[in-house]
């Protein structure tokens, strides 16, 4: 699925048992968990949903 690529847009996703908060035109996802966010650095903003697992999976 194509990512809309407004700023106001986001994604949850699940990569290994675990959820990822991406907000859209951006290089950053979130690793959702009760405190304190985990920050993590993507190689390149995703433009589809299957991108963004694959570089969430890549720094797993």
């Amino acid at each position: 699925m194509k990512l809309i690529q407004d700023t106001r847009c986001y994604t949850d996703v699940c990569v290994n048992g675990k959820w990822f908060h991406h907000d859209h035109c951006t290089t950053t996802a979130y690793m959702l968990k009760g405190g304190a966010s985990s920050n993590i650095e993507l190689a390149k903003m995703p433009t589809t949903e299957s991108e963004l697992v694959d570089l969430l999976a890549e720094t797993l």
